[in-house]
């Protein structure tokens, strides 16, 4: 299992494994601070993932970027490529695509806009 300042990485070979996980958000809790990630390589897409965050007051969230910025370097290392397309397998989903470069990861998909404002800093 691999881990990162947010969030442990469980590494699954099978995509149906991935989308069959049942949870315990009482034991996920135990993990507190770090969330938990499961990711296998996909048939339709390069890689699927599902993220739970009960140790952080949710349960699963739906398309997460920033796990994602943590997911595509691993696997662009694994597929010796560069630009994954990305499914994260909630209740709602949505698909990614995840550009790795030397200093940074970049994520496009389409979104829905659900606020607009100003922040001043």
């Amino acid at each position: 299992m691999l881990k990162n300042r947010q969030v442990y990485f469980s590494i699954y070979d099978s995509e149906q494994d991935v989308l069959n996980l049942k949870t315990d958000s009482g034991l996920l809790k135990t993990l507190h601070p770090f969330d938990v990630v499961a990711t296998a390589p996909s048939t339709q897409y390069d890689f699927v993932s599902r993220y739970f965050w009960p140790a952080n007051g949710g349960d699963e969230d739906f398309v997460t970027g920033s796990i994602h910025t943590g997911l595509a370097p691993y696997w662009a290392q694994q597929f010796a490529r560069n630009t994954l397309s990305a499914y994260q397998a909630s209740s709602r989903g949505g698909h990614m695509q995840c550009d790795v470069g030397d200093d940074a990861v970049t994520l496009t998909g389409r979104a829905v806009r659900y606020m607009q404002g100003t922040i001043y800093l």
